[in-house]
């Protein structure tokens, strides 16, 4: 990698990380670059910051928050403010100076820091003779560890309990003691491969569903069996009592949460939304239930009120939608960057809900409100994960078409179909293209809808031939480009059997909606 792309690669991270930080944290950091640079180093501090280094810190933290988005006018500014090499100088403090103010921030607020500084504490003390205070705050690690069930850390403090014994020559310290040490250190690290084992079950089902979709079919269905079997062997195991009286490994709260996790995923895998709901209202009880157990991991818990509304919404059950929207709203967490994530999937499942019920006014309005449009809003759709991000463009092409502005749709969706195909599931993909072709048909542009229809179609047959949905619209398109009665379209949808998966493609396309307007001759 040569020193000019490395130059702006590290451009690239800095911008979004200034951008990112909260009004307090600014504050915070222009304070830690203060502080170090406000002296000369000499020899009792020769690490200390020069004042120039502190005065080009904020020069480039200016530049930086003065331009929303990276491009030319960000280039031309950093050149004009720092001329030859002194920009390489500035981005290296600025880097520094952001990161370890950040660290220092955020440190109380992270369970793993307060412990490992319990860990670190407990040496010190320990290697200035201090033996006793240093087990107490080995004391306070394991116990803080056990409670919030971090396993592996309850195996450091422990184990450094033991290599201190052994270094005081077993001052104090029994065989049976010693012996229930060891057996602690064997529960936990069992128990850790367990929940590690359980999770990458989870995580395998969850890429299959991410990947593939629902399973329409009783052969795709079967080949799940080789998880359900594992994690019914591991629930198994995990049903015992563990050694000396301890509670079986099912009953932590990390355990039901992996089982619960998974088996929504499974029944959402198998388009079963009733029972997935079912099971992530037990979910949600679980959390309610222990609040301080995934505080320091609010994904999970945004995750299931995400995954609570995909399948109200899967049922169409929408009157049940603003209530966990509104928790969602109103969730609140510490971590930064699950807080500028959350206000687009609460206006993501807002925005779903009115325009699968035809609520294009009300969006359009919900839209213009809720979050600042322009370069802030869209750069941060761009935070978003590459999937999640295209589904939220493509139901804001929906809301454009449903508003009639076929045009400004379409120029989205250009842009969504100029990324390459191997950065996004199949299934989304190809309800990309499919609602590229109903476009075309709605815009009348039967020559190019001709040749973009042979293109999927090609695709389709390379791959299997595709679900009965996808086959459903290519049929409707079909009967369109042959002249025949509109009338007919709407027959086929209204005797379509298919799968749960596959009505709700028919929904993301909004089929019926445009097979109604070719049935009224409108766009």
């Amino acid at each position: 990698m040569t020193n000019n792309s490395y130059f702006y690669m590290t451009i690239e991270v800095l911008h979004p990380l200034v951008h990112s930080l909260t009004k307090s944290e600014k504050r915070y950091c222009r304070l830690m670059a203060g502080r170090q640079g406000g002296d000369k180093p000499d020899a009792a501090r020769p690490n200390a910051a020069r004042p120039d280094a502190a005065r080009s810190f904020v020069r480039l933290f200016d530049c930086l928050l003065r331009h929303e988005t990276p491009g030319e006018a960000l280039t031309a500014d950093l050149a004009r403010q720092f001329p030859g090499a002194t920009l390489e100088a500035a981005r290296k403090y600025l880097y520094r100076v952001l990161m370890q103010s950040l660290r220092q921030y955020e440190g109380a607020k992270r369970l793993e820091v307060r412990i490992g500084q319990l860990l670190h504490d407990s040496q010190i003390l320990y290697e200035r003779g201090l033996v006793q205070f240093s087990q107490d705050q080995l004391e306070k690690a394991r116990m803080l560890a056990e409670q919030q069930e971090r396993g592996l850390y309850v195996v450091l403090a422990a184990r450094q309990q033991v290599d201190q014994w052994v270094r005081w020559q077993f001052d104090g310290v029994d065989e049976p003691t010693l012996a229930n040490q060891h057996a602690l250190i064997r529960t936990q690290l069992e128990g850790t491969q367990t929940a590690l084992h359980h999770a990458a079950l989870y995580e395998t089902l969850l890429l299959r569903y991410r990947t593939q979709g629902m399973m329409t079919s009783a052969a795709d269905k079967l080949r799940l069996n080789d998880l359900l079997l594992e994690e019914y062997q591991l629930l198994n195991r995990q049903n015992r009592v563990g050694p000396h009286g301890r509670p079986g490994l099912m009953r932590s709260f990390a355990m039901q949460q992996q089982h619960l996790h998974f088996q929504s995923a499974y029944f959402r895998m198998i388009g079963d939304g009733e029972g997935s709901l079912r099971v992530y209202r037990e979910l949600d009880a679980l959390f309610q239930q222990n609040p301080t157990l995934w505080a320091e991991q609010p994904l999970y818990y945004v995750q299931l009120l995400e995954g609570i509304l995909s399948d109200l919404r899967l049922l169409e059950q929408y009157a049940d939608m603003p209530f966990f929207i509104d928790r969602l709203r109103l969730f609140d967490t510490p971590l930064q960057g699950l807080n500028h994530v959350v206000p687009y999937v609460v206006l993501y499942h807002s925005l779903l809900s009115l325009v699968d019920q035809r609520g294009y006014t009300d969006a359009a309005d919900l839209l213009k409100t809720f979050l600042p449009q322009g370069p802030a809003f869209e750069r941060g759709l761009a935070h978003l994960a590459l999937p999640a991000r295209t589904e939220f463009e493509l139901l804001l092409i929906r809301l454009s078409v449903g508003q009639g502005q076929l045009s400004v749709g379409l120029r989205r969706l250009n842009r969504v179909l100029a990324r390459p195909a191997r950065s996004l599931p199949r299934p989304l993909y190809t309800q990309i293209r499919l609602m590229h072709l109903l476009l075309l048909a709605r815009l009348g542009n039967a020559d190019s809808l001709t040749y973009a229809l042979r293109s999927v179609e090609r695709k389709l047959s390379a791959t299997g031939g595709g679900s009965e949905g996808e086959q459903l619209v290519i049929a409707l398109l079909r009967h369109w480009l042959a002249g025949k009665s509109s009338a007919e379209l709407l027959i086929h949808l209204d005797t379509f059997n298919g799968s749960p998966a596959d009505h709700q493609l028919l929904r993301n396309l909004d089929v019926r909606p445009w097979a109604e307007a070719m049935t009224d001759g409108s766009q």
